[in-house]
């Protein structure tokens, strides 16, 4: 059920073959504030240009792990959908559509 915020199913079966680089990618096309992993962590957060300042947690869209994987990929696709973006936007963006 929670699977239905994404209308296309067809490329929903895709997104094992998205990967970190594809994130970043879409995420620059959108405008939206990447911060790589520091010391210590490996993971890549992504925020709200709106909210800059990385000690702001209204400001966190997501995070993304290094070794993306199609459930991870999901719960991504899905914050992009909740922060906003319409999901033609995220396909396009992605390079699927």
């Amino acid at each position: 059920m929670s699977d239905e915020i994404i209308k296309n199913q067809e490329l929903k079966k895709r997104l094992n073959n998205i990967s970190l680089k594809d994130w970043i990618r879409f995420c620059k096309g959108e405008k939206l504030i990447i911060t790589e992993g520091t010391r210590g962590s490996h993971y890549t957060t992504i925020r709200d240009p709106k909210y800059p300042d990385k000690q702001d947690i209204r400001g966190v869209i997501t995070t993304i792990t290094p070794n993306c994987f199609k459930e991870s990929n999901l719960k991504t696709f899905k914050k992009f959908i909740e922060f906003g973006i319409p999901e033609d936007n995220i396909w396009k963006g992605l390079g699927l559509k």
